[in-house]
């Protein structure tokens, strides 16, 4: 199976980074109330599920695509994932000592090294004394990112036992059953909601979030029979995604967030995954003609929260401008980012 690159990745991916963004911006400089019901609209468009759920089927793609080359996999991942993290966590680096937040060497040096290696939540107990109490927060899901890039191969090697689609989609939805039973017993257990460091350790690793990598390889492998329900249908898929939410959650109140892992919450991810991906493959010269082969969202992504962490310290809150600044801000940044080193890395990838 060959998928177009002609599609709309590149769009979904700066929305979902924006998305971040905004709900980010607005609850650290208090202006949720403001843009109350615009927010709500954004609530049921989370990001990173949406980020998730690209990578569970493009990542797929591509590791079949080059016949599980690992070798190429895992330095194809490595480049766009780390070169502009590192630079990101020096710019971090120099903000945090710009703003005297640099008061051990250890517990920096520490933080350093976990950012740019696996272990980007992790914060030192001194350094959460700048801005919202993280250098950089959001980086969370790049360790988790990173994670599932490990254990791929492995799913796939599984998925890819038998040629049989029954045998397939039947071995993913077992995976995916797996994955939420995983994330429901580590959610409910005391023992583990007592310790802060297990619930810290735990909610940050690929076991909480696998069913959402796992819905876009199901739809990965299935994408010859669901192309056609998906190409040029985004707005139908819109329509019942809207009529879903509508009903299910604000009439019948059958669930709150797409990350819960109870059945009307599963349902709803995957009818957004589906509309995502419809997305993915409606007007498809859109992505093109707006951002014109640039990609932008990685860097806004990590790029937003060191920049909200330095407003805040100079007393920025309270105004939705904020927001505004903040985005123009880190749209620079990230275009930088993709001019000067994204981009010219990616050349780098086989």
């Amino acid at each position: 199976m060959t998928i177009s690159r002609k599609n709309n990745f590149d769009l979904i991916r700066l929305i979902a980074a924006l998305q971040v963004l905004i709900w980010h911006g607005a609850t650290h400089f208090n202006v949720t109330e403001k843009i109350y019901n615009f927010l709500v609209v954004l609530y049921h468009f989370p990001g990173v599920p949406i980020f998730f759920t690209i990578s569970g089927f493009l990542i797929s793609y591509s590791l079949e695509r080059n016949n599980f080359n690992l070798r190429q996999y895992f330095k194809n991942r490595s480049l766009r994932i780390y070169p502009a993290l590192w630079i990101c966590t020096i710019v971090t680096a120099i903000l945090l000592a710009s703003f005297g937040k640099v008061t051990s060497t250890k517990d920096f040096i520490y933080w350093f090294l976990a950012q740019i290696t696996f272990f980007q939540f992790y914060a030192s107990e001194t350094l959460k004394q700048w801005g919202t109490s993280h250098p950089n927060g959001s980086l969370w899901s790049i360790a988790v990112e990173l994670q599932f890039y490990f254990v791929l191969p492995l799913i796939l090697y599984i998925v890819n036992l038998s040629k049989n689609k029954l045998y397939i989609n039947l071995i993913v939805l077992v995976l995916f059953l797996l994955s939420i039973l995983v994330k429901y017993l580590i959610s409910t257990n005391p023992t583990i909601l007592q310790n802060e460091l297990y619930v810290k350790l735990l909610n940050n690793t690929v076991l909480m979030y696998l069913h959402f990598f796992l819905t876009g390889i199901a739809i990965y492998k299935n994408f010859d029979w669901l192309f056609p329900f998906l190409k040029d249908k985004v707005f139908i898929w819109l329509f019942i995604y809207m009529v879903y939410v509508l009903i299910v959650k604000f009439w019948l109140k059958l669930y709150d967030t797409n990350y819960e892992i109870g059945f009307w919450g599963v349902v709803a991810n995957t009818i957004l995954s589906l509309l995502t991906l419809s997305f993915a493959f409606s007007f498809t010269d859109l992505s093109h003609r707006l951002l014109r082969e640039n990609d932008i969202s990685y860097g806004i992504y990590i790029y937003h929260m060191p920049i909200v962490n330095t407003m805040i310290s100079l007393g920025y809150k309270g105004s939705i401008w904020n927001l505004c600044i903040l985005t123009v801000i880190t749209s620079i940044l990230a275009f930088i980012s993709w001019k000067l080193i994204e981009q010219r890395i990616l050349k780098m990838k086989m």
